[in-house]
């Protein structure tokens, strides 16, 4: 069974854990009393033993009092023959500390957390005796006050044939009760859709928070739902970048954003190859005022040599949000903004552990 890598923090527990485990404190020997005031009382091969027993006591003792300047990982790396799970933490150790904390190396677009977290959420679920099933989504999870939230909804049967029907619905959240919607099938295709505009003032969908749309279908007993987030991040990107590379050798582009209100935001950025390879991630927490400033976003250079792909590159999605409960995240951004054709030679090779080392 292959092991999945564990978080680094866990895993370096688990590392302490076992070196302490592994090991047996080991006192260094004091000479027996009788040894300082009297000669030897018994056999010289007797002597001779226990000397060398305690010698070789003393030696571990002072073997031990050395090794304590050693990392627990770095005494697991020494060891000849390592476990699965010795091995499975030597590499997230490496992989922890091969980019600095806010950078992540994502080798295909599925891996993209950015893509992750807006990808639309398409449910599909199946009355009891699964005879069919009801699937529902919306055209996005997070909304500004002026769009349209889209509900889409279908129920086919065990031989996925899509069947026509009707629907209740019913829009909640923990302010109340919002009305309902009618889903219609506009296409004839058994696909049912309803327009939500969020600025109707009379279902009073104005507040940022979670709400949800229930989704019922009587004839075949089945209920299901959607979620989404009406967002006021305060921050808005301008389309300014500006870029270079910095002295410790790695890319920082820099973008321009627009705030209305005074907070605590969250930005996060993909970078891609412009022959669409994915590079890695950035995120960055900052304090700003309202007005207009330069956010940087720092790709170490070694993860861009990882990716072994030459410039230009791509500023491939940009997600901004509001830090508060709920996250106030603004809607997806795809800059698509291109940097310089740079070559890889010109990024740093050094991991983030051994130049914060130097």
């Amino acid at each position: 069974m292959k092991l999945k890598y564990l978080p680094f923090p866990f895993a370096m527990i688990l590392i302490t854990w076992f070196v302490i485990s592994q090991e047996s404190e080991v006192a260094i020997p004091e000479p027996p009393p009788q040894a300082l005031t009297q000669a030897p009382s018994g056999p010289l091969e007797w002597q001779d033993n226990e000397h060398n027993e305690n010698k070789s006591k003393l030696v571990k003792a002072v073997q031990r009092q050395s090794d304590e300047s050693i990392s627990p990982i770095e005494r697991i790396r020494q060891m000849s023959n390592k476990t699965e799970l010795q091995v499975a933490l030597l590499d997230d150790h490496d992989n922890f500390t091969r980019y600095p904390p806010e950078n992540r190396r994502i080798t295909s677009a599925a891996q993209d957390p950015i893509s992750q977290r807006y990808a639309i959420d398409e449910r599909t679920t199946l009355n009891e005796d699964q005879s069919v099933g009801l699937t529902v989504w919306s055209d996005k999870k997070f909304y500004l006050e002026d769009d349209s939230v889209i509900v889409h909804a279908f129920i086919q049967d065990a031989e996925g044939k899509k069947l026509n029907t009707e629907f209740q619905t019913e829009i909640i959240s923990d302010q109340g009760k919002h009305g309902t919607l009618e889903l219609i099938d506009d296409n004839n295709d058994q696909v049912y859709t309803a327009e939500l505009q969020l600025k109707n003032s009379s279902r009073n969908i104005n507040k940022p928070g979670i709400y949800k749309v229930l989704i019922q279908n009587k004839e075949h007993e089945i209920l299901d739902g959607i979620t989404f987030t009406l967002s006021k991040p305060d921050i808005t990107l301008t389309n300014n970048f500006r870029e270079k590379i910095t002295a410790t050798g790695d890319l920082l582009i820099e973008a321009e954003v627009e705030v209305s209100q005074n907070n605590r935001f969250y930005i996060q950025a993909s970078l891609y190859s412009s022959t669409h390879v994915p590079v890695g991630v950035t995120q960055s927490t900052q304090e700003l005022t309202s007005g207009k400033h330069w956010v940087p976003l720092q790709f170490a250079g070694l993860m861009i040599q990882d990716a072994q792909e030459n410039g230009p590159y791509v500023l491939q999605q940009v997600s901004l949000a509001k830090v508060t409960m709920p996250m106030q995240r603004a809607p997806l951004v795809n800059p698509n903004f291109q940097t310089d054709a740079y070559r890889l030679d010109e990024f740093s090779s050094s991991s983030y552990d051994e130049r914060d080392k130097l």
